[in-house]
C-alpha cells in the first residue's frame, strides 16, 4: 500500500463526517434527568460540540472540560461518552479514552456506527492488545463489501500492530524512566531534545506558542519553537526560548546539536515545506545562520531530522525525497565532498531500514555502527515506534524494536543516548505527561546482571517512577560508542581571562586531523570526544598566544570517561614556554618519531605567523642515569627538533637548542609517572 494511499484512510477514520447521519447526537430529552444542573450541563455540551466539529486537534483538546463538567450532571448518556472518548483519542492522553468509549458501548451498542471500532483504539492504547483485537475484527465483519475493502488495509495494520505488542511485551529492556518535569515540558507538545556530549545541556523543540503565537493549518497547533536549557546540580534550569535569529514566526525545531553545544543545526519551515539551517553560539549569543548544502536541503522536499558521524563526513537524515522512496519519509545518508564544501547526493538507506509508511527521528553513533530511528513501520505496537539496527558485515541489520517501556502504542520518537551509554532522552505522549508529547530521560540500567541499585541508582528511583513489567523473559540490549569526553576552560595564563581558542585533535598514528572545535568566548568553555583505540594529539590555539598540547591514548576497551582540563594559554612574550606532548623519540635516543610531526609542523607555522619569533628548543631527562649521557641526550633531543624545524623552512636564526639533563624536573623522579613527565621537549620564547 501506498504511503499516500495510507494518509487518506487515516483522514477517513480519524474525521467524522459533518453529515446528519455521521454525527454523534446527544438528545436534550435524553439527557435531561433532573432540572437542577440541566442548563448548565447543556450549555457545557453546545460548547464542546462546536469545539468537536471544528476537527481540529487543539479543538478536540478544548472539549474535554465541557464535556466532563456536562458529564458530571448525567454520566450515563452514551452518546456524550462517546464524544469524550474520541476527544481523548485526537488530543492526548489517549489512554484516557477507554472508559468513556467502554462505557459508551455499555449503554448502547449501537450508539455509532464505528463505536466498536473507536472502543478497539481506546483498548489498543491502553495496551489490551487482545480485546482491542476482538473489537477490529467484529468491526470489520459489521462492515459493507465495499467499505472493508476501503477500511480493511488500516484495520488490519492496528491488529499486526496489536500482535506486536503482545509479543514485545515478554521483551522488556531494564530501565527507570522519568519525566523531565515542567522545568522542560509544558501542557504543549515537546520533543526532539538534542544534548551535548556529556549532558549538561539542552535544546528541544516546543509547539507552546511564544514567537508570534502563529497556528500552523495543517494540524491546527501553534508552530514550532527552539528551546533550551541547562543541567544544574542534577536538575534542569527553566527552559528559555532561544529567541531570535533562530525563532521565528514560522516552523523552527531542534534536530542536530555540536558535542560541545556550540553549533546547532535546526530545521525552518511553513506548513509544507522547509530547509535545514545552522546557526553557531558566540558568546551567549547564536549568530551565523546559514542555509546546509543545497544537496541536503532539496526542492519540493522536507528534510526534518538529521545527525552526523563523529568526524562529521556523513550525514544521516530523514526526507520525503520521491526518488527512491519505499514511501513516505525515508532516512537517507549523504557524503561529505572531498574538498569539504559540500554533500553528495543523497541515497536512501534501503528497504531494510526504511519501510512503506513513515520513518521519523534518526540518530546514528558517532562510529556509525547502530542507527536508532522511529517508524510506523516494521513491527510498530501503534504509531511511531523506536527502532535500532547495527551495521555489519557491510549491512544494515534488521531493525529491532525497543519495546517496553520505551515504545508505547502511541508515538515514541527523537531517541538519542550519551555518550556514557547509560542515559538517553526521548519524546512520548504518555498518560504521566504534562500535556501532549513529553521529554523522558531513560536510565538504561543494562541486561548483564540482576538488577542491584548502587547508591546513585537509588537515588534516581526515588525521584523516578520505574517501569515494572511482569513479562520479563528477555533483556533489551541497548549499545553504544565507547567514548572519552575531555572538556574544561581556555584562559590566559596571566589574567584568567576567557578565551575563544581552537582546539584541534589529530590522530598522531596518521597524522590526519580527527575534529576541530572552539572554545566558547564568554565562558572559555570547550568540549571534545574521543573515540577510543586511538593515540590523540591534542592542541589548543589563539591568536598571540603559545599552543598548549597534549596526548591521550584511549585504548579500545575503555569505557566512557570524562576528563577535566583546564588550559592557561602563555601570551607570546620574552619567557613564555610550552611542553612538546606531542614530540616523540625513539626509546633512549634521539631520533624523532614520525607521530611527533604533526605538532612540529604546527609550532613551524607560528613562524610563518611571527617571523621574528626565536625560539629555545630544550631536552630534558629523568635522573636516571649519569648527568653526562643525560646530558648528551637532552641536548641531541633538541638538536633533532630544531633540525625538524630547519627543514620546514624556520630559519636557524630563530631557533636555539639546549640540552638541561635532568636540571629541572616538573614531577617526582622516584615514580615512572614523574620520571615520564621529566622527559620532554619544551619551546620557550626569547624574543618576538
Amino acid at each position: 500500500m501506498n504511503a499516500f494511499k495510507f494518509i487518506i484512510i487515516m483522514i477517513l477514520f480519524f474525521s467524522l463526517s459533518s453529515t446528519a447521519q455521521e454525527r454523534i447526537s446527544v438528545k436534550k430529552k435524553e439527557f435531561k434527568v433532573t432540572e437542577e444542573g440541566f442548563q448548565e450541563a447543556w450549555k457545557n455540551v453546545k460548547k464542546g460540540n462546536f469545539l468537536f466539529y471544528q476537527h481540529r486537534q487543539l479543538s478536540y483538546r478544548d472539549a474535554i472540560p465541557y464535556y466532563k463538567d456536562a458529564i458530571a450532571y448525567n454520566s450515563e448518556n452514551a452518546e456524550l461518552n462517546l464524544l469524550l472518548s474520541i476527544c481523548y483519542l485526537r488530543s492526548d492522553p489517549k489512554s484516557e479514552s477507554l472508559a468513556y468509549a467502554q462505557k459508551a458501548v455499555d449503554l448502547k451498542e449501537e450508539v455509532h456506527h464505528m463505536s466498536l471500532f473507536f472502543l478497539a483504539r481506546a483498548l489498543h492504547y491502553n495496551m489490551k492488545f487482545a480485546r482491542a483485537i476482538d473489537n477490529y475484527d467484529t468491526y470489520k465483519e459489521s462492515l459493507s463489501a465495499k467499505d472493508l475493502e476501503e477500511q480493511s488495509p488500516i484495520i488490519d495494520k492496528y491488529i499486526s500492530e496489536c500482535e506486536s505488542g503482545i509479543s514485545l511485551k515478554r521483551k522488556t529492556a531494564r530501565v527507570i524512566i522519568e519525566n523531565l518535569g515542567q522545568s522542560i515540558n509544558s501542557e504543549f507538545d515537546d520533543y526532539g531534545s538534542i544534548l551535548s556530549a556529556d549532558g549538561s545541556s539542552m535544546v528541544f523543540t516546543s509547539r507552546r506558542g511564544i514567537s508570534g503565537d502563529r497556528i500552523n493549518l495543517l494540524d491546527h497547533k501553534y508552530f514550532e519553537d527552539i528551546y533550551t536549557s541547562n543541567l544544574v546540580r542534577d536538575k534542569w534550569e527553566d527552559a528559555v526560548n532561544i529567541g531570535a535569529p533562530v525563532n521565528t514566526d514560522w516552523n523552527d525545531a531542534a534536530v542536530a546539536l555540536s558535542e560541545d553545544g556550540q553549533k546547532l543545526i535546526f530545521y525552518r519551515g511553513r506548513e509544507r515545506d522547509g530547509d535545514l539551517l545552522s546557526a553557531t553560539l558566540k558568546g551567549s549569543q547564536w549568530k551565523n545562520i546559514h542555509d546546509l548544502s543545497h544537496k541536503l536541503n532539496r526542492k519540493k522536499s522536507q528534510e526534518s531530522s538529521i545527525c552526523f558521524n563523529a568526524d562529521i563526513t556523513t550525514a544521516y537524515f530523514v526526507s520525503d525525497i520521491d526518488d527512491g522512496s519505499y514511501g513516505g519519509k525515508d532516512i537517507y545518508y549523504s557524503l561529505l565532498s572531498e574538498n569539504g564544501k559540500g554533500w553528495t547526493k543523497p541515497v536512501n538507506l534501503g528497504d531494510i531500514i526504511n519501510s512503506e509508511y513513515d520513518e521519523a527521528s534518526v540518530y546514528v553513533t558517532p562510529d556509525e555502527k547502530m542507527i536508532y530511528f522511529s517508524s510506523k513501520g516494521h513491527n510498530s505496537m501503534g504509531g511511531y515506534d523506536i527502532f535500532v539496527s547495527e551495521y555489519k558485515y557491510d549491512s544494515w541489520s534488521v531493525p529491532r524494536n525497543l519495546g517496553f517501556p520505551i515504545n508505547s502504542p502511541d508515538d515514541d520518537f527523537f531517541m538519542s543516548i550519551l555518550m556514557n551509554g547509560r542515559d538517553a532522552y526521548y519524546s512520548s505522549s504518555r498518560i504521566d505527561g504534562h500535556g501532549g508529547f513529553d521529554i523522558y530521560h531513560a536510565i538504561l540500567l543494562g541486561p548483564e546482571k540482576p538488577l542491584q541499585l548502587s547508591n546513585e541508582d537509588e537515588l534516581l528511583a526515588s525521584i523516578a517512577v520505574p517501569i515494572k513489567e511482569s513479562f520479563i523473559e528477555e533483556s533489551m540490549q541497548i549499545s553504544y560508542t565507547r567514548m572519552t569526553i575531555v572538556k574544561g576552560s581556555v584562559t590566559d595564563y596571566n589574567t584568567g581571562k576567557p578565551l575563544a581558542a581552537t582546539i584541534e585533535l589529530v590522530d598522531n598514528k596518521t597524522g590526519k586531523l580527527i575534529k576541530k572545535a572552539t572554545s566558547n568566548e564568554n565562558s572559555g568553555s570547550y568540549l571534545i570526544s574521543l573515540p577510543s583505540g586511538k593515540d590523540y594529539g591534542f592542541s589548543v590555539n589563539a591568536d598571540g598566544y603559545m599552543f598548549h598540547s597534549e596526548n591521550f591514548v584511549v585504548p579500545e576497551a575503555q569505557d566512557y570517561k570524562e576528563i577535566f582540563k583546564d588550559i592557561q594559554l602563555q601570551p607570546m612574550t620574552p619567557g613564555s614556554k610550552i611542553i612538546l606532548h606531542n614530540t616523540f623519540f625513539e626509546s633512549g635516543k634521539s631520533s624523532l618519531r614520525v607521530e611527533s610531526y604533526s605538532e612540529l609542523n604546527r609550532l613551524a607555522k607560528m613562524f610563518e605567523k611571527y617571523p621574528g619569533l626565536v625560539l629555545e628548543i630544550s631536552g630534558h631527562t629523568d635522573s636516571r642515569g649519569s648527568r653526562t649521557v643525560n646530558q648528551r641526550l637532552s641536548l641531541a633531543r633538541a638538536k633533532s627538533v630544531v633540525d625538524y624545524l630547519k627543514g620546514q623552512g624556520v630559519n636557524a636564526a630563530n631557533l636555539k637548542a639546549v640540552g638541561y639533563n635532568f636540571k629541572y624536573p616538573v614531577a617526582s623522579n622516584k615514580t615512572e609517572e614523574g620520571r615520564q613527565e621529566n622527559r620532554r621537549v619544551e619551546a620557550k620564547v626569547l624574543s618576538n
